[in-house]
């Protein structure tokens, strides 16, 4: 009988990827699997040529880039002298995640798919697409996608005659989670990630947190400098942040649990231990911690929860209308209804457990670990040139309305705005997306509305301060609401205007009756762009929402230079180059 082992590797920048893959690990206990579920590069890709059955989950974010525990993975496949039937025994399948407005939509996951058929590696099914776009987000195509791959599974390796799939999974949860006495007399730690070691990581103090917009705008934007650490930095990389709870979500948490009668506290100490070596605890949890530093800094007390959350919910709760309920939003089939109660008004989980008191009352330790996502470290771009001695970004603080009656907060943009001059906080640099020409006598042309900003005057001020300063021809196009509420480093820009560095063409919005945007100044500017782009093989460098602005830029480059198929090959050529968020 063929072994029911399945190996279930992920590719997550943000962590999205890595709860599939543990969704897919738990539910594979249901058909007797075996497996570890592990980042690609913690995996030995050598062991690959000797698996039967893998599952890939990856996600794809920036210019196509594969996530960064996966690029040793990712090189290791692409070597030529990798024989062509070394995969032949494999039977494999991909799922990606990925957003539909960027051009290269689950590039990683294709390409994976791709060379693991021509190394010989037999699909299982085909690549799974998941787009962030799709009203019911991820689940839409995730949940379909692993029902495929339990019944192809079920078919290559069926389970022995007599045996049948169990009606839920046995490992209920992650790991083991036990109460420490409270005589124990370890340290207590206060900072998880104080000695995690990240590639250029680092530990830097704020020096000024200042507003750049006015005070009536509409828009708190920060440019928040940091001291600058011996970490280099190139123009255009990404400083990337763990943000921590606001102290009214932790506050609100463990009133929560006073009021359900569970036995946890702010001074709660917790020892999270390892069931079995197929989901080891990560490193930041092996030592005793309280629950008030896992609250602060480990679980995102502000994520709207997915369907796993409410299976959890479901799983020991006593009313059966709320357990009722909470399994249908768990199911596939109450997607659409999920959609409504938790993504469309972004209800977050603790406004949940508020809505299922007799769930929240029979929740244990272990089913917290399942139920609270992992905090997501943020990037942002970085606004300054090392040159300059400080490491800036410009961050836009989140918070708008939805139909519930309390505005919804960004985690780590009211964090940041939160944090004071000698502040000090970990972080850890990132190269970006962009790739700027080796030959600094090409010319630039930069879009960037808003915050987009960010990486262009990082590169300006990099082109200022130096040494060597290039005559290459500069462009920026940037957009705003208005000329006096949110020019952002507008002392800056004029004065790379008047040296005769840079040219600028500011759109602000709101200053004129008819709305003025950077794509209305780019259909302008024709006789400029084809000399920059066409005459002078110029880079196009955009930066900001990816809502609409990137494909209103593209039309309007299209219309300003008269040659679609021009803009077309720059892409390809990589002239072309995006960085947009959602």
């Amino acid at each position: 009988m063929m072994e029911r082992k399945l190996t279930i590797l992920y590719g997550s920048q943000s962590g999205t990827a890595q709860d599939l893959a543990e969704q897919i690990w738990r539910e594979s206990k249901m058909y007797y699997f075996r497996g570890n579920v592990l980042p690609m590069d913690e995996y030995d890709v050598s062991e690959l040529i000797n698996e039967r059955f893998v599952v890939c989950v990856c996600s794809t974010y920036g210019q196509g880039e594969e996530p960064d525990n996966m690029k040793r993975f990712w090189k290791f496949l692409l070597r030529k002298s990798l024989p062509t039937d070394s995969l032949r025994h494999l039977h494999f399948a991909v799922l990606g995640l990925g957003d539909s407005r960027y051009p290269k939509f689950n590039y990683v996951a294709k390409k994976l798919h791709k060379r693991l058929v021509q190394l010989g590696g037999t699909a299982l099914l085909p690549v799974g697409l998941c787009d962030d776009q799709h009203d019911l987000g991820y689940g839409a195509v995730f949940l379909p996608w692993i029902n495929q791959l339990w019944d192809q599974l079920g078919r290559t390796v069926p389970l022995p005659a007599g045996q049948h799939k169990l009606s839920e999974s046995p490992r209920e949860f992650r790991w083991n989670v036990h109460i420490v006495n409270d005589g124990d007399s370890s340290p207590v730690i206060t900072d998880l990630y104080a000695d995690v070691k990240m590639p250029c990581g680092f530990q830097t103090m704020v020096l000024e947190n200042r507003r750049t917009t006015t005070p009536d705008h509409f828009q708190d934007v920060r440019m928040i400098t940091f001291e600058k650490k011996a970490v280099p930095w190139c123009p255009g990389d990404v400083l990337y942040v763990r943000p921590h709870s606001s102290r009214e979500s932790v506050d609100q948490l463990f009133e929560i649990f006073r009021q359900h009668e569970l036995t946890l506290d702010e001074e709660t100490v917790v020892q999270v231990k390892a069931i079995d070596s197929e989901m080891p605890v990560p490193s930041i949890l092996q030592k005793p911690l309280p629950l008030v530093v896992i609250a602060e800094q480990y679980w995102d007390l502000t994520a709207i929860p997915r369907a796993r959350a409410f299976a959890v919910l479901a799983k020991n709760c006593p009313n059966e209308l709320e357990r009722e309920k909470l399994t249908e939003f768990s199911q596939y089939e109450g997607q659409e209804e999920l959609f409504s109660y938790a993504n469309r008004p972004r209800r977050t989980i603790l406004e949940v457990l508020q809505d299922f008191p007799h769930a929240t009352k029979s929740l244990t330790p272990e089913a917290l670990f399942e139920l609270f996502q992992p905090m997501k470290p943020r990037a942002f771009s970085i606004a300054s040139a090392v040159e300059s001695g400080r490491l800036q970004i410009l961050v836009a603080v989140i918070e708008y309305r939805t139909k519930l009656s309390v505005p919804r907060r960004g985690l780590c943009s009211h964090w940041l705005k939160r944090l004071q001059p000698g502040d000090v906080i970990n972080a850890w640099v990132r190269k970006s997306t962009f790739q700027l020409p080796t030959d600094n006598k090409i010319p630039l042309v930069m879009i960037g509305p808003g915050t987009g900003l960010a990486p262009f005057r990082g590169i300006l001020q990099e082109r200022e301060l130096s040494d060597n300063p290039c005559s290459a021809p500069l462009a920026l196009f940037f957009g705003c609401r208005s000329s006096t509420a949110d020019f952002h480093c507008e002392e800056d820009l004029k004065r790379m205007e008047h040296s005769g560095m840079l040219q600028l063409f500011c759109a602000f919005s709101r200053d004129q009756p008819d709305k003025v945007y950077v794509q209305h100044l780019i259909r302008k500017e024709g006789v400029l762009l084809k000399k920059l782009l066409v005459e002078n093989g110029g880079y196009v460098l955009l930066s900001g929402s990816s809502k609409n602005m990137p494909q209103a830029v593209k039309e309007a480059l299209v219309e300003a230079i008269g040659d679609e198929q021009y803009i077309e090959e720059m892409i390809k050529a990589n002239r072309y180059q995006e960085e947009t968020w959602a």
